[in-house]
């Protein structure tokens, strides 16, 4: 198969699933209208930022685009697609979603206890960086992922656990709720950076293996345009390279925010310093 047939899959609308394509329009039409003309008729909400919406709004096509695309049927022929797959919904799409979400939207969780007892441990730096992590590299451990891949059950099943834990991991950086957006700057750059090195070793074993390690990916697919081996090499590098672009993105715009805070703390200061000096100088 040529690389033009290749991307001709996606632009036949039989392969897109239009059922789920129709339940995520609803919810970004909902989305839409609780942060817009509607929120001043709900209690105790604030209006949301054109970027935070779109931000939203992007996290769902994402995430529609992994689960309802022709990527979903290529993920079971190709290993790069399952890791293009895995690499959108569990480290594009998140971080993007928890974005949109307003602190409004959260609250009323919240005053669930259970609720909150679990969401304020599992979102525990320390503990969700190896739960997420150490669920993702499993996940790709040969035999296991023979079974989740070729059980439809453990399939959902281990998506959904991934998702949640996905989620939970990028709660720390991106926290809409003030209150329990604890993690100081510095703790967040460190975070992140720990995460990338984390998921290092699952991809270099991935990337650098000179044989093909998942057996259901092991012979040539009718969809393929490189060898097994090229296939499951690429699939390392997309899951890494596009880690690195998300995290470094993340790095950056945690230190820009920390640096606009540090400014205005400091240029506060120094105008309450200068004010005292025109105090103390008066006669």
């Amino acid at each position: 198969m040529s690389g033009s047939q290749f991307f001709q899959i996606f632009l036949y609308a039989s392969n897109w699933d239009i059922v789920l394509n129709l339940v995520f329009i609803a919810i970004a039409l909902v989305y839409i209208l609780l942060t817009g003309p509607l929120v001043k008729f709900i209690s105790g909400a604030t209006p949301v930022s054109g970027l935070h919406r779109f931000s939203f709004i992007i996290g769902l096509m994402f995430y529609y685009f992994a689960e309802g695309s022709p990527l979903t049927m290529l993920s079971h022929e190709l290993f790069s697609m399952h890791m293009a797959q895995m690499t959108i919904l569990y480290i594009v799409m998140p971080p993007l979603l928890l974005l949109g979400i307003p602190e409004w939207f959260v609250r009323p969780l919240l005053k669930i206890k259970f609720f909150r007892s679990l969401l304020t441990f599992f979102t525990k730096p320390l503990i969700i960086l190896f739960i997420f992590n150490g669920l993702l590299s499993v996940y790709h451990v040969p035999a296991v992922f023979d079974m989740i891949m070729e059980n439809h059950l453990y399939h959902n099943i281990a998506h959904t656990i991934l998702l949640i834990t996905a989620l939970c991991m990028w709660w720390p950086v991106i926290c809409p709720v003030e209150e329990l957006d604890k993690v100081k700057p510095l703790h967040k750059l460190a975070y992140i950076f720990a995460n990338g090195v984390l998921l290092t070793p699952a991809c270099a074993l991935i990337m650098f293996a000179d044989a093909t390690i998942y057996p259901m990916y092991s012979q040539v697919s009718a969809f393929s345009i490189m060898t097994p081996l090229q296939d499951q090499q690429t699939g390392g590098v997309i899951m890494k390279i596009t880690q690195e672009v998300v995290y470094i993105t993340a790095i950056a715009l945690v230190f820009s925010r920390w640096f606009r805070i540090q400014r205005a703390q400091d240029e506060k200061e120094l105008a309450e310093w200068k004010k005292s000096q025109l105090a103390t100088d008066k006669p």
